[in-house]
């Protein structure tokens, strides 16, 4: 295959969140994040194009893709890639999005992320969730994608083994017997939290925290009490320290 002119034009419009949601396509990027989605089974890959180093050294993840394979320079790759340094290999997946099923919010933890805007964010709670084993990440429309390159390059390959949802605020409070821990500024604090089995731990936005609709609707409040002088943290640093702890009760 070619890298024809046609075909970056087309990866070049997957940079934009209209051309992924248009064409139901991400893109990924580097080596190890590359290789993750290579060696999986989940999602369905539709180009690799790489540099002909990395071509010649990684057969053995290339053979059953020789035909979606296209070999290009260091200079046809930057045309197309989102990073300020390409490195070695970009590839186009098609994107995936489950239905949610609510039964399976109450078999262990879940997050729910209210309005999450930063890329970066977005990506590590990705990573946080592939961590410690919380299958089920579900996300208000106004989040920003999953599968924004930015999320794509933080998550690291967590999109190979989580179910990535969407549910809108309205439908997230009518669910019945849901445990709803809101992590906020002025709640209990989080070492009082009683052990629960299962729950949703519901992140808000950066700047904005949970909204009023979900808070009115929270089973359980928690914050991490400030021992320090630090003004408030990071969302995907709390969801790290509070997912720690509820998956670690005894």
């Amino acid at each position: 295959m070619v890298l024809t002119n046609s075909l970056k034009k087309f990866i070049k419009s997957l940079h934009a969140v209209k051309y992924r949601q248009k064409y139901n396509k991400f893109i990924a990027e580097g080596p190890k994040i590359c290789k993750e989605f290579i060696s999986g089974n989940k999602f369905n890959i539709d180009y690799i194009i790489c540099t002909q180093d990395w071509y010649e050294e990684n057969q053995t993840y290339l053979n059953k893709f020789e035909e979606k394979t296209i070999v290009c320079n260091d200079k046809d790759l930057k045309t197309i890639s989102a990073l300020k340094t390409p490195n070695k290999i970009l590839i186009v997946i098609d994107c995936i999005y489950n239905n949610l099923n609510t039964k399976t919010l109450k078999n262990g933890w879940s997050y729910y992320l209210d309005r999450i805007q930063d890329p970066g964010n977005m990506g590590a709670i990705l990573r946080i969730a592939d961590w410690y084993g919380v299958e089920n990440v579900v996300a208000s429309s106004d989040s920003v994608g999953y599968y924004n390159p930015k999320v794509v390059q933080s998550a690291m390959g967590a999109h190979n083994r989580l179910s990535l949802s969407y549910l809108s605020r309205e439908s997230l409070k009518d669910i019945n017997n849901l445990n709803l821990v809101a992590l906020c500024l002025d709640g209990e604090p989080l070492n009082n939290l009683d052990k629960l089995n299962n729950g949703v731990l519901i992140i808000g936005n950066e700047s904005k925290g949970i909204s009023g609709l979900i808070l009115q609707h929270a089973s359980h409040k928690i914050t991490i009490p400030k021992i320090g002088g630090a003004e408030s943290l990071n969302a995907s640093v709390a969801c790290g320290i509070v997912t720690h702890v509820v998956t670690s009760q005894k």
